[in-house]
């Protein structure tokens, strides 16, 4: 498959996807998110690029162009081309496949899924496609506080990197309706390994919750959503677990030499 013929694909793709949502959510969809749905360009909103400075993401959905980019090959050979090609031990592909179909109530590894994508002989182009459902949740999901300045020690060194407050919420979010809702509707999915602790942190806040998770994940306000969580006794813990998400995850980029800037270095030959 060429990227003209996959972008057609996708097109059609994403308006079975949306068709669904109005279906599955029209009672909790803010009306600004159903304008977005219904008035979405098919031929100028879906980009296929080389990845750029996101080159390590497969897709992304960018909030501010309301576009969703996807980055098939540059992904796929930074991320599963040279794992595939090593001795992989292949798992049983039913046992896989039954925990795709419930991937919801699943937790995957790296291994597990290396060994699906090569078993399937899946191609860069519908591996990415496995990750269009997640995309389409951060359409409509955002809850999210703005961006703030977080300092993280690493190897000696202060960095002052950017974060986004809620952002270990709004992917939890994300990547658990994204399984829900590929699940009901047997719907290609790749579970996103990084969110997996997101994951399980909503579920047991939609133990608490109840059906009202419905209602403040897809009200895209995330004063509402946090003054329910503060409510039920729950903010201080979220916020440490955050923190330290958010610290691991800086850190994870300037192991990856994303961030390059250092504002202080406390290094020992700049304390002589």
């Amino acid at each position: 498959m060429d990227l003209e013929t996959f972008k057609e694909d996708i097109k059609e793709y994403i308006k079975h996807i949306y068709s669904l949502v109005l279906e599955d959510y029209k009672e909790y969809l803010t009306i600004d998110k159903k304008e977005l749905i219904n008035e979405f360009n098919y031929d100028e909103d879906i980009v296929i690029d080389d990845g750029g400075e996101y080159s390590n993401s497969p897709g992304r959905w960018e909030n501010k162009t309301r576009k969703i980019h996807l980055s098939p090959r540059t992904f796929y050979d930074k991320t599963y081309k040279e794992a595939i090609g090593k001795k992989i031990n292949n798992i049983d592909i039913k046992v896989l496949e039954d925990k795709m179909a419930n991937s919801a109530n699943e937790k995957f590894t790296e291994e597990e899924l290396l060994s699906f994508i090569k078993q399937k002989q899946l191609s860069c182009l519908n591996v990415v496609k496995g990750i269009i459902v997640h995309e389409v949740m951060h359409s409509i999901i955002s809850i999210k506080i703005d961006e703030e300045i977080i300092c993280v020690s690493y190897n000696n060194k202060i960095y002052e990197c950017k974060g986004v407050k809620g952002e270990y919420l709004d992917e939890g979010l994300v990547e658990y309706f994204a399984r829900k809702f590929a699940n009901k509707h047997k719907l290609f999915l790749i579970p996103s390994i990084p969110y997996q602790k997101n994951v399980e942190y909503v579920k047991r806040l939609e133990m608490i919750l109840g059906k009202n998770i419905y209602k403040l994940s897809f009200c895209n306000n995330y004063k509402s959503f946090f003054n329910y969580i503060h409510e039920v006794g729950l903010l201080e813990e979220y916020n440490e677990i955050e923190n330290k998400w958010l610290t691991d995850r800086i850190i994870n980029r300037i192991k990856n030499r994303n961030i390059k800037e250092s504002l202080i270095d406390f290094s020992e030959e700049n304390n002589l």
